[in-house]
């Protein structure tokens, strides 16, 4: 995970062990999940989550009710984004994702 001002600066940047992650899908949700509350916590600007999982942003950004085997992760996350503080999710194309991949190719090798 990654956060940048809007400079594109590096604010900082984070990367753990996932254990119970099945698929590519639960580990881009469980980044945005990290990503959104780290941004609450460290700023009180509105802000964009970038994903290159088109997948992911859809699941968040929609108003329907999810009835993936993600569900509940993906309810934890909408629950984050209400409130006051204007939030975006957006679909980025991969190429522009390359530091957050860095960083999980590293957490899956320590």
């Amino acid at each position: 995970m990654v956060l940048r001002n809007s400079d594109g600066n590096i604010i900082f940047t984070s990367c753990r062990h996932l254990f119970a992650c099945d698929n590519a899908l639960r580990a881009e949700l469980e980044a945005c999940k990290e990503g959104i509350s780290l941004a609450l916590e460290w700023s009180s600007l509105p802000f964009i989550i970038e994903t290159d999982s088109s997948v992911a942003a859809r699941m968040i950004s929609q108003a329907d009710v999810d009835r993936s085997k993600d569900a509940a992760l993906v309810q934890e996350i909408k629950m984050l984004t209400r409130g006051d503080r204007r939030v975006q999710v957006k679909a980025i194309k991969r190429e522009r994702n390359q530091v957050s991949h860095e960083l999980a190719r590293i957490a899956r090798t320590t």
